[in-house]
């Protein structure tokens, strides 16, 4: 039973930031003052099929930076979700990127093939040091980021259903 125990935490730390506890708030998780909402940190990242991809070159549409790691339960656990927000939303103008922390390039390329949607897949495979999540101060995983067609944060940290209510806020589903 030990064994079991001890596993589960191992997993659960996993997926958290090695450093530094995770900012606190007294607004919910996602939720952001309108006098905080900033650009977007751009960056360009390598894409899983080789070519790279510059978060600029997304203007116009609405862009949930999704930030995981192949390792990662709880990021496995809010994939289905990710799934029913990109068949909902991709047509009425929603683009996903998946941003990996991983540091292994066989393992990253492994989930990106097991992977059957066709959104974007990026990563330096620098880990948690990678100079993009520190940008947009990822302490924890999945971490999301949700951003305007002008590059503008609008939310950060939702998951399941909260992620695709925020979303619907700015695409209706009609």
């Amino acid at each position: 039973m030990r064994c079991v125990v001890v596993g589960l935490c191992v997993l659960l730390t996993a997926c958290q930031r090695p450093s530094g506890p995770a900012a606190t708030t007294s607004l919910g998780a996602g939720e952001r003052p309108a006098a905080s909402i900033r650009r977007a940190p751009g960056f360009t990242l390598p894409t899983a099929a080789g070519s790279s991809l510059t978060l600029s070159s997304l203007r116009g549409k609405y862009v949930l930076l999704d930030f995981w790691a192949s390792g990662c339960v709880p990021c496995a656990a809010e994939s289905p979700n990710l799934h029913k927000i990109y068949g909902q939303f991709h047509s009425r103008g929603l683009e996903i990127v998946r941003v990996s922390l991983d540091e292994d390039p066989a393992r990253w390329h492994a989930a990106v093939a097991a992977d059957t949607m066709a959104w974007l897949h990026v990563s330096d495979l620098r880990g948690w040091r990678s100079p993009v999540a520190q940008a947009y101060q990822v302490r924890i995983l999945p971490y999301s980021v949700l951003l305007s067609p002008e590059g503008r944060v609008l939310a950060t940290n939702l998951r399941g259903r909260a992620l695709g209510q925020k979303i619907s806020g700015y695409i209706p589903l009609d």
